[in-house]
């Protein structure tokens, strides 16, 4: 007795994509914080649509990275906690690097 399985190919291909996919994330790269924290990931979790405009309205007014890593963690947390789906920046960070992950693999 046997069985005829139909749409394997499209299967076949899908995780041929996939592993590509992989293959261009593996290793280290450097990434913008505006490729992290897509306008999509700032309108689905927080109250703005762009990085930018979260760091200018925050307490610390932030617009370059230095600012960024002089900022008090405190108060950015409490921002980050205010003004998104997220109770500190470390957990939006995780998460934001987590999304752009999931998009360039293909999901």
């Amino acid at each position: 007795m046997s069985f005829k399985i139909k749409g394997m190919d499209g299967f076949e291909k899908k995780l041929k994509q996939l592993s590509k996919n992989a293959q261009s994330v593996s290793g280290t790269h450097k990434y913008s914080f505006d490729e992290i924290f897509s306008e999509k990931f700032m309108r689905e979790n927080s109250n703005f649509t762009s990085i930018e405009d979260f760091l200018k309205s925050s307490p610390e007014n932030i617009s370059t990275a230095e600012e960024l890593e002089k900022a008090d963690e405190t108060t950015l947390d409490t921002f980050v906690s205010n003004q998104t789906k997220f109770s500190s920046w470390k957990e939006m960070l995780t998460e934001a690097q987590k999304a752009l992950l999931i998009s360039r693999l293909g999901f």
